[in-house]
């Protein structure tokens, strides 16, 4: 008797909760379709994504009985239905590596129509890794040497310690991926949240457009193609050069650069350019004794060396109309080519360039110091002064300078005349 009681209470129970479930249905309306899932995301690896989402905001007024979700490459033309209202997660496997697929995900009851408004996003596979590029792994770059240059560029160069573990790795998967790679340089001013992103093929780069007298925090990773990458570089921190500013007035204003003070960066050798300016000791070519200055700047090519070299000042900022530039050249018999010295000014879309001389190697005085004076007239732009040499193929040619000086006032003929640097010009 007591196990009939039971059981028919255990009935009572199940009927009760049927009677529940069906006034719930009931409640739920179904004779319009459901509006579509929110908050739908996404996740892809090679070959597979899952997507989950949230049902529609009316699923207690509207019945839903399950969702759809449509997709394809190009058009959503495979279909899948999920049973369940609770249903809000689901894997599709079996894609392409690397490849786009549109998809359509929607709620349905079996109220005309079915289907609620279909929610469309697209979605990219990650690229696939074989079974030897998984062996891949990547150190960060080394050896981050990161130097102010100008007052508006900072040039950094580092070693990156895979190439001799991948470049020539014996296998080819990885041989290819690896000489594929890319150097992520991140960059901002230093402690902001304001970072920029270049990428560079070769293991250096050079930041231009920087603020001057600011500090910038550099890291560096690598990246390959499939998506491996190194960890970031410990973070370099370097200040750009200030701004060059001289404020003469109708007071004379006169400047030396002699290459005696190496800690003073009034010029600097554009490294973009082929050949690249050096400083040398006068005590180590007898034949550039004739001055008293221990140190000069050189340039110096082969027949078989690229074409040209690019010496610039540090950005200046003149106030009086007229100034005069002068220089000591000293040219090598064999030299052949073509020396510009020219005023550079940056405008915001363009490179503008006043040349002040431009004059064949050949024909310059040879195995002497001889002195050049240049007048010009001050636009009152931010410049910078340019010494150029260039060669044809097959010429070479060496040449040194010393005593780079630029003061206000038109030319004086008398190069023994004293110039002072009075501590205006800083960088």
């Amino acid at each position: 008797m007591r196990q009939n009681f039971n059981n028919f209470i255990a009935f009572l129970f199940s009927l009760l909760n049927a009677f529940h479930w069906l006034s719930q249905t009931v409640a739920q309306e179904e004779w319009r379709v459901p509006d579509m899932p929110e908050n739908v995301h996404w996740k892809t690896d090679d070959n597979s994504i899952t997507i989950w989402w949230n049902p529609p905001a009316t699923a207690d007024e509207i019945l839903v009985r399950g969702y759809t979700i449509s997709y394809g490459i190009g058009t959503p033309n495979r279909r899948v239905i999920i049973e369940g209202a609770n249903t809000n997660a689901f894997t599709i496997n079996k894609l392409k590596s690397n490849t786009t697929y549109v998809f359509a995900l929607t709620a349905y009851n079996e109220a005309d129509g079915e289907d609620s408004e279909k929610f469309f996003f697209t979605a990219t596979t990650e690229i696939g890794k074989s079974s030897d590029e998984q062996l891949i792994n990547l150190q960060r770059p080394t050896n981050v040497n990161a130097n102010a240059i100008s007052p508006t560029e900072i040039s950094i160069q580092w070693t990156d310690p895979n190439v001799d573990i991948y470049y020539d790795h014996q296998s080819e998967s990885i041989r290819s991926l690896f000489r594929k790679r890319k150097y992520v340089i991140q960059y901002g001013e230093y402690q902001s949240l304001n970072l920029e992103k270049v990428t560079s093929a070769v293991p250096y780069v050079l930041l231009s457009n920087l603020q001057p007298a600011t500090d910038y925090e550099i890291i560096i990773k690598i990246i390959l193609p499939n998506g491996i990458e190194s960890a970031w570089t410990i973070r370099e921190v370097v200040q750009t050069l200030p701004n060059v500013a001289l404020m003469g007035g109708s007071k004379l204003i006169e400047l030396r650069f002699n290459f005696e003070q190496s800690e003073k960066c009034f010029f600097y050798s554009d490294s973009s350019a082929p050949l690249q300016w050096k400083m040398i000791e006068a005590k180590s070519y007898d034949e550039l004794k004739g001055r008293s200055a221990k140190h000069f700047v050189s340039l110096q090519s082969t027949i078989f060396d690229k074409n040209y070299g690019h010496l610039i000042s540090t950005p200046i900022i003149l106030n009086d109309n007229n100034y005069c530039l002068s220089v000591w050249i000293y040219v090598k018999q064999f030299s052949k080519g073509t020396l510009t010295i020219a005023l550079l000014r940056k405008e915001k879309h363009y490179d503008d360039s006043n040349n002040l001389f431009i004059g064949r190697l050949e024909e310059m005085p040879k195995e002497q110091w001889h002195h050049s004076l240049l007048d010009f007239v001050n636009s009152r732009h931010v410049f910078q002064i340019s010494f150029k040499v260039r060669k044809e193929d097959g010429n070479q040619f060496w040449l040194a300078l010393d005593d780079i000086a630029l003061h206000s006032g038109k030319c004086n003929s008398d190069p023994d005349a004293p110039l002072r640097d009075n501590g205006q010009f800083e960088c």
